[in-house]
């Protein structure tokens, strides 16, 4: 069996070579992007945090204050002294 000129044979791994190259060159830019996503998907889900516990905040807030006016209009609407047994 002949082989392949020494020419052919150092274009071919000069060629795999720039492949090579750049396929890791992708792959690190694939992992970067990735990382980021990572710290950005983080970053959403603890905003999602922040705003639930918001909202969950402002929900008993709202309850508080309603309460405390009916407990006010209930003062002053029954002014009857309580009947203690």
């Amino acid at each position: 069996a002949t082989q392949p000129p020494r020419s052919e044979t150092l274009k071919i791994i000069s060629d795999l070579e720039k492949e090579i190259a750049a396929l890791d060159a992708e792959n690190t830019a694939s992992s970067r992007m990735l990382g980021l996503r990572k710290k950005q998907f983080a970053l959403l889900l603890h905003v999602v945090d922040e705003l639930q516990n918001t909202i969950e905040e402002e929900q008993k807030s709202l309850i508080e204050e309603k309460e405390h006016k009916h407990g006010m209009e209930d003062a002053s609407a029954g002014s009857e002294p309580m009947h203690v047994d």
